[in-house]
C-alpha cells in the first residue's frame, strides 16, 4: 500500500489508497503549508524545515486573490 497526504478530510479506510500484501495503504491529514512543503521536498519535512518554511507568513489570516484567479469563460463549440 501507497501512504498519501492530503488536506482532505475525506481520508476514510480505502477510498485514497489500497492496501497490499505487504504494507496497509495510509492516507495522512496535513494542513495545506506541510503539504505543498512536503510535494516540494519529495517527504515529509522537519519541524524546523516548516518553521523555516512559514516564517513569516500569517497562516491565520490568507485569502487568495480572487482577480487573478478568475478566468473569462471560454466557449468549447458544441
Amino acid at each position: 500500500g501507497d501512504t498519501v497526504m492530503a488536506t482532505s478530510t475525506r481520508l476514510f479506510q480505502g477510498r485514497v489508497v489500497r492496501d497490499s500484501d505487504e504494507k496497509k495503504g495510509e492516507s495522512l491529514l496535513a494542513s495545506t503549508p506541510v503539504v505543498v512543503l512536503s510535494s516540494v521536498l519529495g517527504r515529509t519535512p522537519t519541524i524546523e524545515e516548516y518553521k523555516a518554511a512559514v516564517d513569516g507568513i500569517d497562516l491565520t489570516r490568507f485569502e487568495p486573490p480572487t482577480e487573478e484567479l478568475t478566468a473569462t469563460p471560454v466557449s468549447i463549440g458544441r
